[in-house]
């Protein structure tokens, strides 16, 4: 039976796993292609105008999957936590009807409820679905197998990869080999470059940012790439309500304490998600404690590159005449002059002391 799995949401964390379970079950495993403005035009035409970006691509990768009898069901787990107390967005709770009623015409859809409090439970549902499609199959194995293959992605992962360069042994891709490492060497800047990973990894989605900051000798460090027993370290007194808000702000957290000395901070957002919105403050906050510059991406349907270019390469150049010496640009609504630096926040206007008004005081 072939089993198409769509590229986007969960896929850039959780498809070592599910692409060996289903190999190891006999069943061949199709993954939808990198997107591109085909996929995008079906999920805007599909789905609800009211979603976010990501959500829309994901109609568009079901679309794909869909067409052509290319597939003879569609894997879409109702992702509900992974071991912790925060859940998935609500969107990601109400994929599998919001997909059923988007489309007249689908394969049948594998919906398993991914309510993984524990590894037995992860278990107990790799059991049910092999009874119910692979009663032949050795669950067991099958569920080994997929336990290292998802380890052995983490690690590496944790080493400094990104998950693109990591997934070519279950896609089509052709593999990166001249990906530059991202421990940086010499003056490198080092950049974190924060967001949930389906707009992070996304290189349609975002403007192909990771390659364009690569190209500019700039060392890239994403959420995924701290270690789970290091995030937890920065727990708040109340956690978020959601699994990837917590992720990315938690693993934020680290990389600006860590040795690293992270020169500045991207945040890519997606247009209409509401958790993205207190993320992203969340994150403005803590850049602003440590005197860190961050710039927010925000992500929607268009697909036009200049913009996203230009915030971009002003960003680098910013964060490299910093390094320089030029601790004087402007950082967070602040602006300098010589040695004192001056914040306008609530003042009336006019009450903010001019350049030639700090120059001799």
């Amino acid at each position: 039976m072939r089993i198409g799995i769509p590229r986007a949401l969960y896929f850039y964390s959780y498809l070592p796993f599910w692409h060996t379970f289903w190999t190891k079950l006999g069943h061949k495993v199709i993954v939808s292609p990198l997107t591109n403005k085909g996929i995008l035009d079906h999920g805007v035409k599909e789905a609800s105008t009211d979603l976010c970006v990501p959500v829309k691509v994901l109609h568009g990768h079901i679309a794909y999957l869909a067409a052509k009898d290319k597939v003879d069901a569609i894997f879409l787990p109702r992702m509900v936590n992974v071991g912790t107390k925060a859940t998935f967005c609500p969107k990601f709770l109400g994929l599998p009807e919001m997909v059923s009623s988007a489309f007249c015409q689908l394969p049948p859809l594998i919906v398993p409820r991914g309510d993984l409090g524990n590894p037995w439970r992860l278990f107990d549902l790799c059991h049910k679905l092999q009874r119910q499609w692979a009663p032949e199959g050795s669950v067991w194995l099958a569920y080994r197998a997929a336990r290292s293959a998802q380890n052995r992605f983490q690690r590496e992962i944790e080493q400094g990869r990104l998950p693109m360069d990591c997934l070519h042994n279950y896609t089509e891709d052709v593999p990166n080999h001249d990906r530059r490492a991202i421990i940086p060497s010499g003056g490198a800047l080092r950049v974190a470059v924060l967001g949930y990973p389906y707009a992070v990894y996304d290189s349609f989605l975002n403007g192909n940012s990771l390659k364009k900051l690569h190209k500019m000798g700039v060392s890239v460090y994403t959420a995924d790439m701290v270690p789970l027993g290091e995030q937890k370290r920065y727990r708040r007194h109340k956690d978020l309500f959601w699994h990837y808000s917590n992720v990315v702000l938690q693993a934020g957290q680290v990389l600006l304490d860590s040795t690293l000395k992270i020169d500045g901070v991207i945040n890519i957002s997606n247009f209409a998600c509401g958790p993205d919105a207190m993320v992203g403050k969340l994150l403005e906050f803590e850049c602003k404690k440590r005197a860190k510059p961050m710039i927010t991406l925000t992500l929607d349907e268009q697909t036009g590159e200049g913009g996203i270019n230009t915030r971009i390469e002003a960003f680098v150049d910013m964060l490299a005449r910093r390094k320089d010496g030029a601790h004087n640009l402007s950082l967070h609504g602040q602006f300098s002059t010589g040695f004192q630096t001056v914040v306008c926040r609530t003042r009336p206007r006019g009450d903010c002391p001019t350049a030639s008004q700090q120059a001799h005081s």
